[in-house]
């Protein structure tokens, strides 16, 4: 069994990830997506290359869902199909993950990040999988860009989120009274007299 998930059944409908892709591509583009493919093999030979190249560029199928659904919205008669290229740029856009990471690195710096302002659960819960203190020191590249993208992206993904918690109240202490001063310290003269 391959571990391509493009590949692979899915769902409770065991739908081929691919096989729906192309299938929504040419209901969308119609007339045009047929005339890319002049029979079957050129429509097998379309699925295994895009199976493989989403698979290589790390696209899930959630992410490639909310790309049809915009790519749909601004769909012309005059419309082109995307490139396989087009379709992975359109699924994950950097400049979300980098602007995401900036805040969560600017809200990691604050002595406690529960009172820092979040602008939303999935990037608090990003940044604590991630590790408040790495992100104090991290930079937005290599294999650090890679592992945040991956963590954003799961909890993105997630059905459910949960809430950032609330911050513990900051507790006040008040100043011990001269009595109160004078009983403690008769009790601990009270203690080391029995000891």
């Amino acid at each position: 069994m391959s571990k391509n998930a493009w590949n692979r059944p899915a769902g409770a409908d065991g739908f081929v990830p691919v096989i729906v892709l192309r299938q929504r591509l040419a209901a969308m583009y119609g007339a045009r997506w047929q005339a890319l493919f002049s029979d079957e093999s050129a429509v097998i030979a379309w699925q295994d290359e895009a199976a493989a190249y989403l698979y290589a560029e790390g696209i899930k199928w959630q992410w490639m869902r909310l790309a049809l659904d915009r790519l749909r919205g601004q769909l012309k008669a005059e419309s082109l199909p995307p490139s396989l290229g087009e379709l992975a740029a359109m699924c994950r856009p950097e400049t979300d993950y980098a602007i995401a990471f900036e805040e969560a690195k600017r809200n990691a710096q604050s002595p406690d990040p529960l009172m820092a302002s979040w602008s939303s659960p999935e990037l608090y819960w990003a940044a604590f999988d991630f590790g408040f203190t790495t992100l104090r020191s991290a930079f937005y590249r290599s294999k650090t860009k890679v592992r945040w993208i991956e963590v954003y992206a799961r909890r993105l993904e997630a059905e459910h989120c949960p809430a950032i918690p609330a911050a513990e109240p900051v507790k006040i202490f008040q100043r011990a009274t001269r009595f109160a001063r004078d009983e403690a310290m008769a009790a601990l003269r009270a203690q080391m007299i029995v000891a």
